[in-house]
């Protein structure tokens, strides 16, 4: 008699092909035939091959979504840039308001964000005073809704 543990492995798969055999053989089913493990494959023809089995292995690009909430970055500081960054890492628009920035600081910070719009290959505009919109090279901002964000962060 086989043993539970023994039973249990081969069910899982851990035990060898020789003990699976001895398994079937005695609970009375009738003993699997022997193969030598070699399977053949045939090519399938042209007429035949309809073109779908290509298009279910297709890998595809999704794209990220293309509306996202702006985030409102107000530097004081030159270390401040890094959470506009981190904005632009997640594919986020950045408004950067720096009217509460020092002079030094704000030419800064916008030599920093005119830096990161060419590495990023975005856009960075003005939308107010002393309030600039930086975008990921795929989002796109209307000229409304750009005048609505400067208005509303300005004010």
């Amino acid at each position: 008699m086989t043993s539970f543990l023994k039973k249990t492995m081969l069910y899982l798969g851990l035990g060898s092909d020789e003990d699976f055999q001895e398994l079937h053989d005695h609970s009375g089913a009738p003993p699997a035939p022997k193969t030598s493990g070699v399977t053949t494959v045939r090519p399938i023809p042209k007429s035949e091959d309809t073109g779908k089995s290509r298009l279910v292995n297709a890998v595809r690009t999704i794209a990220p979504p293309k509306v996202s909430k702006p985030c409102v970055v107000t530097p004081v500081r030159f270390s401040d840039v890094k959470e506009i960054s981190e904005a632009i890492k997640r594919r986020q628009p950045v408004i950067v308001n720096i009217q509460q920035a020092e002079h030094e600081v704000a030419v800064r910070v916008i030599d920093f964000c005119s830096g990161l719009k060419v590495g990023i290959g975005g856009g960075f505009v003005k939308a107010g005073d002393d309030v600039f919109l930086l975008t990921p090279k795929d989002v796109e901002v209307s000229d409304e809704e750009r005048q609505r964000l400067g208005g509303s962060v300005s004010a």
